[in-house]
């Protein structure tokens, strides 16, 4: 067959934000990083629910696949019952950390390079990397976490830079995005850091706070509630 230079690829697009999304967007990452051969599904998840998703696909699959969790430093963030816990170091979270340690996960957790000290300024000034932030949210918040994981794992030394990842982000609660990507370290970001397709993203990417209130956000919140099942 001629090569005529174009790459078809199938894209997925969201009609909701957030953690309804979750199982089919784990299920594609997983698809497309086997078929690029990536060298690592990254996971940003918070509370690790997310996470064990995917770890329990892949240990299914037997793909030998290396899952990399990006987690939140021990925090809260709010939820339409009260403070959920954030963080796979926040005592709350304890369980599901030692789960995806044992279903083989790489668990790393640092700053964001988009959220470096200087943020304390202002979540409104016109700081770098808020300007970074804000245009990178076009694509979607899960897209800009998914990027911002991809980085986190590198500075980690989890990846190695220039290698090919499936990454994955969400908003607020859960997935709804996935990239291929090649990485780098956050300092070389403007410099070498490639997009190369999105797999998947919410069609409409404006979020209204709190996330749970936004009519184009759907999932379950109450799971989060709840003490994890390993």
């Amino acid at each position: 067959m001629k090569d005529d230079g174009v790459i078809t690829r199938q894209a997925y697009y969201y009609r909701f934000k957030g953690e309804v999304n979750t199982d089919h967007v784990i299920g594609v990452a997983v698809r497309r990083a086997l078929e690029v051969k990536a060298s690592a599904l990254i996971v940003a998840s918070e509370t690790g629910r997310s996470a064990l998703k995917a770890a329990r696909l892949l240990r299914g699959l037997n793909a030998g696949l290396k899952l990399v969790v990006v987690t939140h430093p021990p925090d809260e963030t709010w939820g339409p019952r009260g403070k959920i816990p954030i963080g796979l170091r926040h005592p709350r979270n304890a369980k599901a950390r030692k789960c995806l340690e044992s279903l083989g996960a790489i668990i790393i957790q640092g700053t964001r390079p988009l959220a470096p000290p200087s943020r304390s300024i202002g979540w409104d000034q016109p700081l770098p990397e808020m300007i970074i932030d804000r245009v990178l949210g076009i694509f979607s918040q899960g897209v800009k976490i998914a990027i911002e994981a991809s980085l986190m794992a590198t500075d980690a030394g989890a990846v190695n830079r220039g290698d090919i990842v499936v990454s994955l982000g969400g908003t607020f609660k859960g997935l709804d995005a996935a990239i291929v990507a090649k990485t780098t370290y956050s300092y070389y970001f403007l410099k070498e850091y490639e997009l190369l397709e999105i797999i998947a993203k919410p069609y409409h990417t404006r979020v209204k706070l709190p996330e749970y209130q936004d009519p184009t956000w759907k999932g379950n919140l109450e799971q989060y509630y709840k003490e994890i099942i390993c």
